[in-house]
């Protein structure tokens, strides 16, 4: 089979079917595909259900997940029911493929997308994630809801549209029961590293002011220099419009930043709300507002929508929350950006440039000063009361409540705040795309989004800046294979797993490894090993010799 065959066989000739038959009930026929699920979901659905209630596996299973450490004193091994979860669900997974593909015209990377996702997760949130009969008649029911809409309605977004609504009220109705549920939602995240205060005596060393100013000032000026240095060949429009780019999704993960990695409230909408910003941008520079009204205004726009998104949320963290967002995302590109009142007709909208922004390196600057402002106005908001109070209630939900804090207020400003950023991503976005469309914002975009971070570091201000920087700008320098390999899912299982508090974590670890090597060298002592251990070493201990004294 050859590449183009298979393209063939799906578009042309459909998905092959383990059979082939057709079954008439009244005015209703069912083919091969339809008798396929009618057959085997119920069949999986029920050796799932047995699995876990009758064997050994299954109710280790269930243990681990209620209460990991009773289980490892029971002698369940948690780490090998989560492999096999993980297992299951792919096995799960790959089955809906199998069953979906007969159904489908075309095979296509979006259709097992987002879409698909926020179904499946609807259907878990009916079921609190915790119950197969009630996940299996959730499954059940969104799918008639979709039927009958798709069966009398010919607008495009509105399944999407219903189960957005379902997933609201769901979050509405078991708010208290799922807040008792996700209480601990964020307990075992890996967050960035905080910088760790220099003590004062070492501060105040010539050579550790210069090894905290020196960088700073590098960075700063690298930055602004940036799209004239042709040494590098980016005094191309071109590269300057993608680094434009990268500067505004640096703003998007300064809006994450707070949002998840010192809310704890994982969201996999904010991508949305740089859409709603730029779209929201040409109609207010069509009424006539001048450009920085525009900015403040869409600004203002995405406070709204974030406020109305997570305020159903505010008192749910984790998993929960991320379906809500998400939810949010797959409707706007399916409904909202579809909408003529807000995109005009087919081919989008154009967003005039003020007459300062002549050239693709005023823009740039322009986004690189509002990278630095968000900046500013994030570790001043991390330094304020709301901001340790906002952090306390990640940690701490229970002692900050008892301590009269109020966690939803603490949220709701955390959502204003991080939707006011994307929002304003969304018109640097706007300037520099000028032309888009609804699918300019796919819901996908979001997982970069949130990779991002993570690889930056989660909750770590330069965290976010340096995950766009590795994310966006780093395919910019190095056109590689293994550059593409790098900021892909792999990169950032990689990271995951070697560097969980990502790159900043590094950086800060490197730094205080120098300020040690300044210390012992300020007081006459010898100097500690060196941070990477010669090849030399490296080999001896991989064979199993002790290691030397150098």
């Amino acid at each position: 089979w050859t590449r183009a065959n298979q393209e063939k066989l799906v578009i042309e000739g459909g998905f092959p079917t383990a059979f082939d038959a057709q079954v008439q009930v009244g005015h209703l026929v069912l083919r091969s595909a339809d008798l396929l699920v009618l057959g085997v979901v119920p069949v999986l659905a029920l050796g799932l259900a047995a699995f876990f209630r009758y064997t050994s596996y299954g109710q280790a299973i269930r243990a681990a997940s209620e209460n990991p450490d009773a289980a490892r004193l029971a002698g369940i091994s948690v780490r090998r029911m989560s492999t096999m979860v993980w297992a299951i669900g792919g096995v799960l997974a790959a089955s809906t493929g199998i069953m979906q593909g007969p159904r489908i015209s075309s095979l296509q990377v979006d259709t097992f997308g987002p879409g698909l996702l926020v179904r499946a997760l609807a259907a878990g949130l009916i079921g609190r994630m915790n119950s197969l009969p009630l996940t299996f008649a959730g499954g059940v029911g969104i799918g008639i809801v979709e039927a009958v809409i798709f069966a009398n309605r010919t607008e495009g977004g509105l399944t999407e549209l219903a189960i957005f609504a379902i997933i609201m009220a769901a979050l509405l109705v078991r708010a208290r029961e799922l807040s008792r549920a996700t209480r601990d939602a964020s307990a075992g995240v890996a967050f960035g590293a905080e910088a760790r205060a220099v003590p004062r005596r070492l501060a105040a060393l010539p050579a550790v002011r210069r090894l905290r100013t020196i960088p700073v000032v590098a960075v700063a000026l690298l930055a602004v220099a940036l799209p004239y240095l042709p040494i590098l060949e980016l005094d191309t429009s071109a590269k300057t419009f993608r680094f434009t780019l990268m500067l505004a999704w640096a703003v998007v993960g300064l809006s994450l930043c707070v949002l998840t990695g010192w809310a704890g409230q994982v969201s996999l909408g904010q991508v949305a709300l740089v859409g709603a910003g730029s779209f929201g941008a040409v109609r207010l520079q069509e009424a006539g507002l001048p450009w920085p009204l525009v900015i403040v205004g869409a600004g203002l726009l995405g406070v709204g929508l974030a406020v109305v998104v997570g305020l159903p949320a505010v008192r749910i963290q984790g998993l929960f929350l991320a379906v809500s967002t998400l939810a949010f995302a797959v409707l706007a590109t399916s409904y909202l950006f579809q909408q003529k009142a807000l995109v005009g007709d087919a081919s989008g909208v154009f967003l005039d440039r003020p007459a300062f922004l002549h050239s693709e390196r005023s823009l740039y600057h322009l986004a690189l000063g509002m990278v630095a402002l968000f900046a500013l106005v994030v570790r001043n908001f991390r330094a304020s009361g709301p901001g340790r109070l906002l952090v306390a209630v990640r940690d701490n939900d229970r002692a900050a409540r008892a301590d009269g804090v109020s966690a939803t207020g603490a949220r709701l400003v955390a959502f204003a705040l991080a939707g006011f950023m994307a929002a304003c991503a969304g018109v640097l976005f706007a300037y520099a795309r000028q032309r888009y469309t609804a699918t300019t914002f796919p819901a996908g975009d979001n997982y970069r989004m949130l990779s991002m971070v993570i690889i930056g570091g989660l909750g770590s201000i330069p965290g976010a800046i340096l995950g766009a920087v590795f994310l966006f700008g780093l395919p910019l320098f190095i056109d590689s294979r293994l550059v593409d390999l790098a900021v892909s899912g792999l990169g950032l299982l990689v990271f995951l797993l070697f560097a969980p508090q990502g790159i900043v974590g590094l950086v800060y670890n490197a730094r205080d490894a120098l300020i040690e090597r300044i210390r012992r060298r300020h007081e006459g002592l010898p100097a500690p090993p060196p941070m990477i251990p010669p090849l030399r070493e490296l080999w001896r201990v991989a064979l199993g010799r002790p290691a030397t004294d150098g």
